[in-house]
């Protein structure tokens, strides 16, 4: 068993977010996964991008938002789940009254793997 601590995980400043991984590859013992939350404040965004080789899962656990993959724009909150798979463009953002945070599972993660459109 391996206990995760998330007050213990430091965050990540990017545009619009933050994030912080919580399970590296390592952990996972698995070549290109992670597990992070992703916190987009109230108002912000994540602009339009899209991965070559991830797969992520975003499994929402609090506020609400809407994300835009693939062309389909779907609304979520508490207990929603979504997938991209590699190539699909998307974006996020918090249209609530509270920081909307994302747990998000990826695989086949990579440095540098996205690609702002």
């Amino acid at each position: 068993m391996l206990p995760i601590d998330p007050t213990k995980a430091p965050w990540i400043e990017g545009k619009g977010y933050r994030k912080q991984p919580l399970l590296k590859e390592e952990a996972l013992r698995c070549k290109g996964a992670l597990v992070q939350i992703v916190e987009i404040g109230v108002g912000s965004s994540v602009a339009m991008h899209y991965h070559k080789t991830s797969l992520e899962v975003f499994h929402i656990l609090s506020g609400v938002g809407e994300m835009t993959i693939a062309g389909e724009t779907l609304t979520l909150g508490p207990g929603d789940m979504a997938t991209t798979e590699p190539g699909d463009h998307h974006d996020a953002r918090n249209t609530g009254t509270e920081p909307w945070r994302i747990l998000v599972f990826k695989t086949n993660s990579q440095p540098d793997d996205s690609y702002w459109v």
